[in-house]
């Protein structure tokens, strides 16, 4: 995984659930779930050929959530997964790769997740899947653990008013 910046989301005037992308300021003829881009990644999909991982949010006070869509290199949605739940806040602080499918995705309340990009169950005739892995030890991994280290120093400076 590679992150990227080349994607932008072009919001209309409406609260539509779904917006256009754009790749490099062109039009990819595409509409993805969320208001807000959070993070995108350039991707090996499982057949061996180049995606684009895009993460997104709406921007929603205490039910944030995370929209993923996994894109192929011809910017077609190939696959999708939401991380929200009803009155929960998946507020994204910190994500990086962890595996050439996966990130680790650290939300605020220092929730640890994992995504991966999976294969088909069917074989050839399906098309890949997005899966959540939540992490069941997060502070036993050195980087996961520096993160939850600064976002909680961070919050501490808030609360002092640092």
């Amino acid at each position: 995984m590679q992150p990227i910046t080349a994607f932008t989301l072009r919001l209309s005037d409406t609260e539509a659930l779904t917006q256009p992308l754009y790749f490099n300021q062109q039009v990819a003829g595409v509409n993805i779930a969320g208001r807000q881009l959070e993070a995108q990644y350039r991707c090996s999909l499982p057949n061996g050929t180049q995606g684009y991982l895009l993460l997104t949010s709406y921007d929603c006070p205490f039910e944030e959530s995370i929209e993923c869509s996994l894109l192929d290199a011809n910017f077609k949605l190939v696959a999708s997964r939401s991380l929200s739940q009803s009155y929960h806040s998946f507020l994204l602080y910190a994500h990086w790769p962890v595996a050439g499918n996966g990130l680790r995705l650290h939300y605020y309340d220092q929730l640890v997740w994992d995504l991966h990009i999976l294969p088909s169950r069917i074989g050839r005739f399906g098309g890949p899947s997005l899966a959540f892995y939540p992490v069941a030890k997060p502070e036993c991994d050195p980087r996961t653990a520096s993160s939850m280290a600064e976002l909680s120093q961070r919050l501490a400076n808030i609360e002092t008013g640092r």
